[in-house]
């Protein structure tokens, strides 16, 4: 008996399913993200020190060394550079020169007696020609405005100021600056409704 020859079908091309299409595509992307987050970006796989050193031990405590400031800069405290550096920045609340507070006080005053050329007076030079303007729009002759509180360093003080604008009540601030000669004068200040 004889066999009729078997014909093979013809041959498909392989084929790669979607999914591990997909998977494939993700693995490339993921394995791209990290060498050039590795290498490039924050380069954590060079090797290098870097700008920061490995952490510290948390069970040891770190030593500090002893804090140094001044009237105008904040207060600083370092370890030693073998250990991870630790810096603490704080300001020590440092009352304002009485001098730059006494010449918001005045000013203030001046508004509030109608004596617009001393106030412009107590103006900075830079800005007296602009002070004119600002007092008629701002704070007008006669608005009866007080210091409720004032902060700032030894060259500038900033004034919070409240009272009464126009038969308004009002806040703002005003302040005052440090000139060569080491006396104050006021700046700039800001008044609106309350």
């Amino acid at each position: 008996m004889s066999y009729p020859e078997q014909q093979n079908p013809p041959a498909q091309p392989a084929t790669v399913k979607p999914g591990i299409a997909i998977g494939i595509l993700i693995a490339v992307i993921v394995l791209v993200a990290f060498c050039i987050t590795g290498f490039a970006a924050p380069g954590f796989l060079l090797g290098k020190g870097g700008d920061f050193p490995p952490p510290a031990p948390s069970s040891s405590p770190a030593p500090t060394s002893a804090p140094t400031s001044s009237e105008d800069s904040p207060t600083s405290t370092t370890v030693s550079r073998a250990t991870r550096p630790r810096v603490t920045v704080t300001r020590r609340p440092v009352p304002p020169p009485e001098k730059g507070v006494q010449v918001i006080a005045d000013f203030l005053t001046k508004i509030a007696g109608n004596d617009k050329a001393g106030a412009i007076a107590l103006a900075c030079e830079e800005q007296k020609r602009f002070m004119d303007d600002k007092i008629d729009s701002l704070l007008p002759l006669g608005s009866r405005v007080a210091i409720t509180r004032s902060s700032g360093t030894s060259k500038f003080v900033l004034a919070d100021v409240i009272g009464t604008v126009e038969n308004r009540a009002a806040k703002g601030t005003v302040i005052a600056d440090r000139t060569e000669d080491g006396s104050f004068c006021v700046t700039t200040f800001s008044i609106r409704d309350a």
